[in-house]
């Protein structure tokens, strides 16, 4: 099975410590449309500079071409020193909690934006970063009622710091999550630090989910299954059919991650029921089959543990 990835590895250069200059150091990536920059980011106890690809990146055009890109030291090397005193911010806590603070007063340019932060068991922060936000009438809803929306393609696909690390891709027109649920999304990738989560969508921009019924605002969401071989497949007829192929299923690795997705949020689960060899497997949070749910996990009852915090 092809794996459909990036290209990039995360590098990090404490100050001081980077063996060779910058402008030597070349990396692959997917082509010359998505050029890499370079983020410094605060931490609790020292700064990282992070490679980020620097434009959105469309999944579902993904294909196995790599290019050799160099990246070049200058001026422009995108220093980011947002703080959550000028912009509002998403804290995202290793045990599942989730914090949105909002402070006094808000910079015009960050009026628009999100911060996301994700603090580990040791109290170190990890800055995912900030992420536009598109205000849109409530599907369904009524008169006056907005949710913020964003883009999961504008979200890097691959993050790694030390021991914490993300890849992953949309294979779905449905690319918009909400302000809570990315937080949720982020909180749950870094529980697990997989390297081949695949979604299967979750809105449009305007809040629908069409032809879905299920998926509006940015709530429930789709995952394909994972792969014993960690593959990254995208595109029509990738995702893994746990009847035909039960055995090519990561069964620990899945219920891993369906634990990681419930405890950051999401409380019922439908998908199906692993048999291989004779044997009967129910997945964590999965107690009986739906129909057309043995290619994808689909979560929904989205009740997180929030709480929203005025500076």
């Amino acid at each position: 099975m092809n794996r459909y990835i990036l290209g990039v590895i995360g590098l990090f250069f404490h100050f001081g410590n980077a063996k060779e200059p910058l402008d030597k150091l070349k990396l692959n990536a997917l082509n010359k449309k998505h050029p890499l920059e370079i983020k410094t980011v605060a931490r609790t106890t020292d700064t990282d500079k992070v490679l980020f690809f620097s434009k959105p990146i469309d999944s579902s055009k993904f294909n196995e071409r790599t290019t050799t890109i160099s990246v070049k030291k200058g001026p422009d090397d995108a220093v980011i020193k947002t703080t959550v005193k000028d912009i509002i911010t998403y804290y995202i806590f290793f045990d599942g909690r989730i914090e949105k603070h909002i402070p006094r007063q808000v910079k015009k340019e960050n009026e628009n934006k999100y911060n996301y932060i994700y603090f580990d068991r040791k109290g170190k922060s990890y800055d995912l970063g900030a992420y536009s936000v598109k205000k849109t009438p409530l599907y369904r809803g009524e008169e006056g009622e907005f949710i913020n929306l964003i883009n999961l393609e504008e979200v890097p696909k691959y993050f790694k710091i030390k021991n914490y690390q993300y890849h992953f891709n949309i294979d779905s027109k449905r690319s918009f999550v909400n302000e809570q649920t990315l937080a949720s999304f982020f909180g749950a990738m870094l529980e697990v630090n997989f390297l081949d989560i695949s979604c299967n969508g979750f809105s449009h921009s305007d809040g629908s989910s069409k032809p879905s019924k299920s998926h509006i605002n940015g709530n429930n969401g789709d995952f394909k299954y994972l792969r014993k071989d960690q593959s990254l497949p995208c595109g029509k007829g990738t995702s893994l059919n746990i009847i035909k192929s039960p055995d090519s299923l990561d069964y620990v690795r899945q219920n891993k991650w369906n634990n990681a997705l419930y405890k950051f949020g999401w409380k019922d689960f439908l998908g199906w029921t692993l048999v291989s060899r004779g044997k009967k497997k129910y997945l964590n949070h999965v107690p009986k089959n739906t129909a057309n749910h043995y290619h994808h996990i689909h979560v929904q009852e989205y009740e997180p543990n929030f709480k929203e915090i005025r500076e």
